[in-house]
């Protein structure tokens, strides 16, 4: 079976999108399904990308938070609207409240915000890797499951239209 070029930009695309900051899987699924990939293959892809930022991201916050990052006042500002925001989740579920957060599928509560979220509260790195990991994966199939279909919609007006 070849593998056409297309098909090769188009999942890298998803996978880039998916490790960019406030993109996310959230805009990356949705890219790749409008770009003809299975819905499938564009989660596989979002999904398997997202997980590749979280060691990093505890990595960054563990060495550069207090020290630098903390003095940027902009970066200050994401990480205390993290907090804000996802405190309910961790203060009513524990480590489990950080999958739940990181899967709701609307903007804001994505991987990265998830790992700040997680590392904020002290919460064991396994149990909230393990949580960022399935709250991805949720996400991921949530995405995809409310844009094939809006997709779809969109694709058949446009058809209708003339476009």
């Amino acid at each position: 079976m070849m593998v056409d070029d297309r098909w090769v930009r188009h999942v890298t695309h998803v996978v880039l999108f998916s490790i960019a900051p406030f993109v996310e899987l959230r805009f990356a699924i949705p890219y790749g399904i409008t770009k003809g990939l299975h819905p499938l293959v564009a989660v596989a892809a979002a999904v398997a990308a997202s997980w590749v930022v979280i060691v990093p991201m505890f990595l960054i916050m563990d060495l550069f938070y207090n020290r630098w990052l903390s003095q940027v006042p902009l970066v200050r500002h994401f990480v205390d609207e993290i907090r804000t925001r996802g405190r309910p989740y961790v203060e009513r579920w524990g480590v489990l409240g950080v999958g739940i957060y990181v899967s709701l599928p609307f903007p804001g509560p994505g991987i990265y915000s998830g790992t700040v979220l997680a590392w904020l509260f002290g919460l064991p790195r396994r149990q909230a890797t393990v949580a960022l990991v399935l709250g991805v994966l949720v996400s991921g199939f949530l995405v995809a499951g409310i844009s094939t279909p809006m997709i779809a919609l969109i694709r058949k007006i446009l058809i209708s239209l003339g476009h």
